[in-house]
């Protein structure tokens, strides 16, 4: 895992990054990620969506609604419930739902 702090090295009486660049007195505690650490079994990608405004306008009532710890992650779990692969998802309930749509469909 990469280490996403700068480890200041002071030994040399320079003060130096562990990655050999000099570093202000004022930067000694080094660098703080700009976003989380994702979960294990997670991975982030940009991915551009086309869709309508209604669409979108939905997609952010959706996300405002979730209890995700990002609007990234909100955003990844309604896709993931989208395409019937959230984490614990039971595949039979799926099977389940989209059944009753086909009949109700049907009838």
């Amino acid at each position: 895992m990469i280490d996403t702090y700068v480890r200041m090295c002071q030994a040399t009486g320079m003060q130096t990054d562990a990655l050999g660049r000099r570093r202000d007195p004022a930067q000694n505690r080094g660098l703080r990620p700009l976003h989380p650490l994702l979960a294990g079994g997670h991975r982030s990608r940009s991915i551009r969506v086309a869709m309508s405004e209604r669409a979108w306008a939905a997609l952010d009532r959706a996300v405002r609604l979730s209890r995700a710890a990002t609007r990234p992650r909100a955003i990844g779990e309604l896709l993931e419930e989208a395409l019937g692969t959230a984490s614990g998802a039971d595949w039979q309930e799926w099977q389940i739902r989209k059944e009753k749509q086909l009949l109700n469909r049907a009838s």
